[in-house]
């Protein structure tokens, strides 16, 4: 059986802390802001390191979420 917790947290809150514990659990894979490259793609945002976000992460937002949600 598969568990799927979706957590949110504040910024400058106990988010690192939250994915850090979760990541060091052998059975969990922890996704940080997932729609992140999609969101700079298309917004072109004025922001330092969108274009290798960009690079290196999926943009097209189905792709994620079908990621996110496979079974």
């Amino acid at each position: 059986m598969t568990v799927r917790v979706a957590m949110w947290s504040g910024p400058r809150n106990i988010s690192t802390a939250l994915m850090r514990s979760w990541g060091n659990r052998p059975d969990t894979i922890v996704c940080d802001e997932p729609l992140y490259a999609h969101y700079l793609a298309v917004t072109k945002r004025d922001h330092p390191g969108a274009a290798e976000v960009i690079a290196h992460h999926e943009t097209d937002p189905d792709k994620v979420i079908a990621w996110l949600t496979a079974t």
